[in-house]
């Protein structure tokens, strides 16, 4: 019989092992005892002295629930129930002290692993291991160099501190090898960087001619230029930026008395590389340089023959260097690609005539016009009906009949007007059949109405801009509504409901228009407006099309149908055939809106 005071059951079971040494396994359940009731039985079973510490003793009177059925070693039981209770124990001296347990991961950071070697992590390992009850968990983690520690709190708090002390300054020389050699692959990249901006031209000159031009080649190399003369080959090589070739390629045209100059064009062409290779390959003389740039892309990338006797390479390269010194026409502000030539007055010529439609001296300008059409068409239709019966208590013969507009303040037991048809709007057809003597009286009235509408709205917002460049033209009003704070009270706000149209064309040599669109029209709806204050319809379109000079496209529609019918009555009766419209009245309403956005673009030429 179980003990509801100690709440515990324990089946032991021995088992002796004469192989090994004598090992005792048990078989235990605890249902609801106490901690210490449970570690004071499993102690006087082997026999085994148990100290329990101050920060320990909190946890004795907790209860446990345990039911091991296989036999475990007592050592392995005790083991368990305390590690299940946030407590270990340490074996000093042949007594088993029971301390609050902690755990922790201890990680060795990857940098210094990376730049110190694993060594490290190694001895971590063993400061860890060196500092840990004989009783702790250990685990380690290679891949991630981590190691989890189990023990008591006193032990883990110790190795803490023995860990970092280790640790820091280790972690501070890992940090400092690492800047260092950032900052050294930073100074390699950039030397890199500057190596692939710089172009090498290579050049004839006798050691008069060399001493003639050292000095305006020193002025004219950029910060990153340099320059190398051999007196055994009388070859001079130079090293600058491609931007800054052009200049080096006057210098070089002078000192053999060839006239050069610069010209700057806007390049009619979505990707030019092509005909920048092209005029290079097919077009520049051996003192020629090309410099061309992209605001779109903010890259320039230069073309120059490199070699006065003849020998030609193309290459390319981006910087940020401004050209709006390189041409007269450089002030118009445009987002197409521009590249500035330099060579003789004969090849500039040339050039211009063999690439008139793609080469410019200035861009075009494009009109861009705008059609919206919204048409609109509504259909309404309502038919009612309202009679009663009036009863009067008299006699007579004759009777009388008259045919009027309607009754009014009459008391009608189906009461089912039109619900639109009203005095002045709609048919309203009245009957009344009574008697002289005012037996009784039938009245009745008969409402209809049919409601057609249509409507058509254009718009034709027009702009003009100068090729690669955006504009946006807008028009509509500002709505007000209120705002309502505690600081400032109730505020008058507005917000815009407009038309706006906004578009960055590109001309291309064979005469299509590439468009980048962005359309809206907000339209304020003061039919559904709540307290005063409008919403606001908003419609809106973003494309990217290509048009023929001059040509008309669609570049949207949007369809919208409504059909509704509505039907009010007398339950039941009013879906009898043809009797059920005595009961009933009915509304039928059809809508439809159609949007339409036209788009037409033209070049004007000059």
């Amino acid at each position: 019989m179980r003990k509801n005071v100690l709440g515990i059951s324990l089946l032991v079971i021995l088992f002796a092992n004469f192989v090994f040494a004598e090992k005792l396994k048990i078989s235990v359940e605890f249902y609801g005892a106490k901690l210490g009731t449970a570690i004071d039985a499993l102690s006087k079973i082997t026999d085994k002295n148990v100290i329990w510490d101050a920060s320990s003793i909190s946890k004795k009177d907790t209860k446990i629930y345990v039911s091991i059925r296989k036999p475990l070693s007592v050592e392995r039981v005790f083991r368990e129930i305390l590690k299940e209770n946030g407590l270990t124990y340490i074996k000093q001296k042949g007594i088993y002290k029971i301390s609050l347990a902690d755990s922790h991961i201890f990680t060795v950071p990857r940098v210094v692993i990376q730049y110190l070697g694993k060594d490290v992590y190694s001895s971590i390992v063993d400061i860890i291991k060196n500092n840990t009850s004989s009783t702790a968990e250990i685990k380690e983690y290679t891949d991630t160099y981590s190691i989890y520690v189990r023990d008591t709190k006193e032990n883990i708090e110790k190795i803490k501190k023995l860990v970092n002390v280790y640790i820091e300054p280790l972690q501070k020389e890992a940090k400092k090898i690492a800047k260092a050699k950032e900052e050294e692959e930073k100074r390699l990249l950039m030397e890199r960087e500057l190596a692939n901006k710089l172009v090498k031209k290579e050049i004839k000159l006798s050691i008069e001619e060399f001493k003639d031009l050292e000095d305006n080649l020193i002025e004219t190399l950029s910060d990153f230029g340099k320059y190398k003369y051999n007196e055994k080959t009388k070859t001079l090589v130079i090293w600058d930026t491609r931007a800054n070739f052009h200049r080096i390629s006057k210098l070089l045209a002078k000192l053999k008395k060839i006239k050069v100059i610069t010209k700057c064009f806007y390049v009619r062409s979505l990707e030019p590389t092509e005909l920048l290779i092209n005029i290079k390959e097919n077009y520049l003389s051996k003192y020629g340089s090309l410099v061309f740039k992209s605001k779109e892309t903010g890259q320039i990338s230069g073309f120059s023959n490199n070699t006065v006797s003849g020998t030609q390479s193309t290459t390319t390269q981006t910087a940020s260097t401004n050209l709006s010194n390189l041409g007269a026409n450089s002030q118009i502000i445009t987002s197409l690609p521009k590249v500035c030539i330099t060579d003789s007055p004969s090849v500039i010529k040339k050039l211009k005539e063999e690439f008139i439609g793609i080469l410019l001296n200035r861009p075009y300008q494009i009109s861009i016009e705008a059609r919206i059409v919204q048409i609109e068409s509504n259909f309404k239709r309502s038919l009612g009906i309202q009679w009663g019966v009036t009863y009067k208590n008299s006699l007579g013969g004759n009777k009388n009949y008259s045919i009027s507009s309607g009754f009014t303040g009459s008391n009608f037991i189906f009461d089912f007007p039109a619900s639109d048809a009203t005095i002045g709007n709609g048919m309203a057809l009245g009957f009344s059949i009574f008697e002289t003597l005012g037996l009784n009286r039938l009245d009745l009235t008969l409402t209809a109405l049919e409601d057609i509408g249509k409507s058509k709205v254009l718009s034709r917002p027009k702009i003009i801009t100068i090729d690669g460049e955006p504009a946006e033209i807008s028009q509509g009003i500002e709505v007000p509504y209120q705002s309502t704070s505690a600081n400032f009270g109730t505020n008058v706000q507005f917000k815009r409901a407009l038309l706006k149209l906004n578009v960055v064309p590109r001309t291309l040599p064979d005469g299509n228009i590439v468009m980048t669109i962005t359309l809206t029209q907000d339209v304020p709806d003061f039919g559904n407006a709540v307290l005063g204050q409008p919403p606001i319809n908003t419609k809106s379109i973003t494309s990217k099309v290509v048009a023929k000079d001059g040509s008309t496209i669609v570049i949207g529609g949007i369809l919208e149908k409504r059909e509704s019918k509505n039907t009010k009555g007398v339950p039941g009766l009013h879906r009898i055939p043809l009797l059920g419209w005595l009961f009933k009245n009915q509304q039928d309403v059809k809508s439809e809106k159609e949007l339409l956005i036209f788009i037409s673009p033209k070049i004007i030429y000059e």
